[in-house]
């Protein structure tokens, strides 16, 4: 086991958070800001997400005890469920919002025909027959 004397103690960084500030700088600034982001999606969807710091070691080559380190932020943020739709399979293999099973409570044409409804109450005014 190698020999620590007090002046190597002293310059070693004494927790994670140094040995990061001090060799990745603006890492805890972007770890921050993903929190930040990732925390307001949990709270909009009420659901879990998660950040995840991977801190890579590699060595030089011929550089001695010199290590290459580099890092990845990934954050995983949860989204929202979106709502779903109801569409039936007509016979050509397209879908289609009409049930082709089923009998329509009117034609396509009657609707579209209706005369413009009041943009304030909704009432139709007149229908022509």
């Amino acid at each position: 086991m190698p020999h620590h004397d007090a002046k190597s103690e002293a310059a070693r960084p004494g927790s994670f958070a140094a040995f990061l500030a001090s060799t990745r700088p603006g890492t805890d600034r972007e770890l921050h800001e993903e929190l930040t982001k990732l925390v307001a999606a949990v709270e909009d969807t009420g659901k879990a997400g998660t950040l995840t710091l991977t801190v890579v070691l590699k060595p030089l080559d011929g550089a001695g005890t010199a290590l290459m380190v580099n890092d990845e932020i990934k954050a995983k943020r949860p989204t929202r469920t979106r709502d779903a739709s109801i569409a039936y399979v007509d016979t050509d293999h397209t879908l289609s919002r009409r049930d082709p099973s089923a009998m329509p409570l009117f034609e396509d044409e009657d609707i579209r025909d209706l005369p413009p409804a009041n943009p304030i109450t909704g009432e139709i005014k007149e229908i022509d027959k």
